[in-house]
This record gives structure tokens, C-alpha cells and sequence, in this order.
């Protein structure tokens, strides 16, 4: 673990941020209509599938539950920018051994 600064990871976290907020801000406009939270509720499943684990089976979710929410929005972002630390690792990784695979210029 030499470095876990990506800028890659950070770009995927803040959008990922940003989606959260307004789908939790589409909720709030259409709180107390059917499905309303439907759409935060997908963006916040891995979370959910999460607790659901690590409860035992039985994890309520919805957009009226504040700190279900923000925890939901802040796993997501270190979930999203663990896999932007991922991918900027691999496409580094692939652009190092392209340019040192070319043969040199004499």
C-alpha cells in the first residue's frame, strides 16, 4: 500500500457524491408519493446489501431515514472511489509496460 491517493478515485467519489444528493433532493421534492425514494434506494444498495450482511438478514432503507442516508452516501463514495483507485492503478500499470515495450529510437 504505497499510495492511496488517486485523482481518478476522487473524480468517481465526487460524481457519485453529487448523484446521491440529487436523488435524495428528487426525493424530498416528491416525498409522500409512491416509489418516491425508489431511486436513492437503488443508488444506496450496496450499502443496504451491506447491512443487510452484517445485520443478519434485516435492513430497513429509505430517504425519510437521515443517517441511514448520509452513511449510505458516504459508503458509496469509498466504495466508488476504491474502484477509481483500481482502474487508475490498472490503466497506469497498461501504459507503463506500452511505452516500455516500444523499441528505442536509435
Amino acid at each position: 500500500m504505497r499510495r492511496l491517493g488517486s485523482w481518478t478515485g476522487a473524480v468517481f467519489a465526487a460524481v457519485y457524491a453529487l448523484a446521491f444528493v440529487a436523488l435524495y433532493v428528487d426525493y424530498a421534492r416528491r416525498s409522500g408519493t409512491w416509489f418516491a425514494d425508489l431511486p436513492l434506494s437503488l443508488a444506496a444498495l450496496p450499502f443496504t446489501l451491506v447491512m443487510r450482511r452484517l445485520s443478519g438478514g434485516s435492513f430497513d432503507f429509505g430517504g425519510s431515514m437521515t443517517g441511514r442516508v448520509i452513511a449510505a452516501g458516504l459508503f458509496g463514495s469509498a466504495l466508488v472511489y476504491l474502484a477509481g483507485l483500481i482502474v487508475g492503478t490498472i490503466v497506469r500499470l497498461v501504459v507503463r509496460l506500452a511505452l516500455g515495450s516500444r523499441p528505442q529510437a536509435r
